[in-house]
């Protein structure tokens, strides 16, 4: 077996390093390198591709949410006089409450209108690429710098994705408050950038937006996790729950337990958001936990697989049928990447000692009609220029997670 240049050249590997005037049978072989770049990572965004999308004219993007009042006694007597409602009066002088029926239905006005916001954040990626490397005949890319513009591009719609389902509390930027994805204060985390607040810091929602306070709100809570508002310690917790700070805590010092889907958290869920006026059409599981809730169907509900008359086994469930609606099952691969929040026993903190691991940790139930991708400035390339031998370049964009009504949604914490 001839060596060349420190290389066993019948081994197959690269002869590229063959210097000049070598000898040998073998130093006219070619390179054989195929003209292509395989990439195996994924690049699907499943929740941000289905929901909608609008546009934010201001850094605080605000909507509101309205709802009914709860079903009662409309009934009056006969001849009634009106009453003016409760609070129609307000900021107008000389008008008093009056009339022989306060205890009508015209004497209460019912839910009030409610103002919700979200911040604005900015998300970047920068591309360096030397001239050289432009130049030279390069296999599989015709130009680096449009290559390494797109692999940035994919990027950036994989760690939107990232943050709209893991982001658990809403940053305006310029202070230290608690991490977003459980960075310590001193680390990586940013403190002057805005941050919004993703899925998880709206849907629940607590007392404050029920339309029946005995429900408990929509979420469901597993092992050894509960509601924020079990303690009075911050006033954060309680009424404040889930707009766009906290969602939820641990009940426990210590590593927190799990405990496993079934399908009645499901089943509750549903049931939750249906008397709250919301349906959801859509449960979105990490790949572990995907595969977990197929085996529910058999393990739950003592379904048996049928082979049809192909001879195929069909082990997934597409669509779950509820008491409440029919539930397409998608699965989020990002919900399964390790993803440390600090969580303790007043919900978010910068505790490292409280990190837990919200890797197939949550399951997510909503309509996709309830969200929207807010643009404050869309995604461009930002033409830096020349940097001496290199070109730079930098792809930017601002938005925000606009959430028109938090009982539209919910979500079961605490799964292993």
């Amino acid at each position: 077996m001839a060596t060349v240049s420190g290389y066993q050249v019948d081994s197959g590997r690269s002869f590229t390093d063959v210097p000049s005037g070598a000898r040998g049978r073998d130093v006219s072989q070619r390179e054989d390198l195929a003209n292509f770049i395989s990439m195996i990572t994924r690049d699907e965004t499943p929740f941000m591709s289905s929901i909608g999308k609008t546009k934010a004219t201001a850094i605080y993007h605000e909507w509101q949410t309205d709802q009914l009042q709860a079903p009662g006694n409309s009934r009056i007597g006969e001849g009634t006089d009106y009453v003016i409602p409760t609070g129609i009066n307000q900021g107008v002088s000389g008008l008093t409450q009056t009339g022989n029926d306060t205890g009508s239905a015209f004497a209460t006005t019912g839910p009030q209108r409610s103002r919700l916001g979200n911040y604005t954040q900015i998300n970047g990626k920068t591309i360096a690429v030397s001239g050289t490397r432009r130049a030279i005949d390069q296999a599989g890319v015709a130009d680096e710098y449009a290559y390494q513009l797109k692999k940035r591009g994919t990027e950036l719609r994989r760690d939107v994705e990232f943050d709209l389902i893991h982001t658990y509390q809403v940053s305006q930027g310029g202070t230290a408050a608690a991490p977003i994805r459980g960075e310590s204060a001193g680390g990586s985390f940013n403190t002057n950038a805005r941050t919004f607040g993703g899925y998880q810091a709206w849907i629940n929602q607590g007392p404050s937006l029920e339309t029946d306070t005995a429900l408990g709100g929509n979420c469901i809570f597993k092992g050894d996790f509960r509601a924020p508002g079990a303690t009075t310690q911050s006033p954060d917790f309680g009424t404040n729950a889930g707009l766009g700070t906290h969602t939820v805590e641990k009940s426990v010092t210590g590593p927190p337990g799990r405990a496993p889907l079934a399908l009645s958290d499901i089943d509750l869920a549903m049931q939750r958001i249906y008397q709250n006026g919301g349906k959801a059409n859509k449960l979105m599981l990490s790949p572990k936990l995907r595969r977990d809730f197929s085996d529910l169907m058999v393990t739950d509900s003592g379904v048996r697989r049928n082979i049809d008359m192909d001879g195929k086994l069909r082990q997934s469930v597409d669509v779950y049928m509820s008491d409440f609606g029919d539930v397409m099952v998608v699965p989020n691969y990002i919900m399964g990447l390790t993803n440390m929040v600090g969580i303790d026993q007043q919900g978010l903190n910068t505790d490292s000692a409280n990190l837990v691991n919200v890797a197939d940790f949550s399951a997510l139930l909503y309509d996709p009609m309830w969200f929207s991708i807010a643009t404050l400035r869309p995604l461009q390339e930002v033409d830096v220029g020349q940097r001496g031998d290199s070109t730079i370049g930098m792809m930017v964009e601002e938005m925000t997670l606009e959430v028109k009504n938090p009982q539209g949604c919910s979500a079961i914490y605490g799964l292993q």
